[in-house]
This record gives C-alpha cells, structure tokens and sequence, in this order.
C-alpha cells in the first residue's frame, strides 16, 4: 500500500541554501530550517523552544528554491 505524508513547517532559514546537480541533471537544494513554538506552563510562565529541521529537496522543488530562497534579504518562511 503506497502512502502520503504531508508536512508544512513555517519558520526561519538557518543559512544559504546548497544546491547542487546529479547525474541526468536533477537538481537538489539542501538548507536549514528553525520552528519556534510559544507556549506557557501550569504556572502561566512562557516558554519558547526552537527546533531545527534539515530540509531536502528534490528537482522542480528545487529549482524554485534555488530561484526564490537563495541570499533572500528576509529569512522567514
């Protein structure tokens, strides 16, 4: 049985995008990707935890990465 997973994740670069090209010319963008979640405890105190997430991407995806995301002046996404 095939399946789907679908992921969205909203946040902040971590650096440049690398791109690089394969064999039969397919194109890869790598980069880093920082999420902040804020919340508050039990004692109405808040908390912020960031988690970092590697991000890789295949073909048409990036391509556009490459025309969109490279050295962009704003890093939130």
């Amino acid at each position: 049985m095939r399946g789907l997973n679908k992921v969205t994740l909203i946040g902040n670069l971590g650096n440049d995008p690398e791109f690089q090209k394969l064999a039969d010319d397919i194109s890869v963008a790598k980069f880093s990707l920082a999420t902040t979640e804020t919340f508050k405890d039990k004692n109405g105190q808040p908390h912020t935890t960031t988690e970092w997430h590697t991000v890789v991407l295949w073909r048409s995806l990036a391509e556009l990465t490459e025309k969109y995301l490279q050295n962009y002046p704003n890093r939130r996404y």
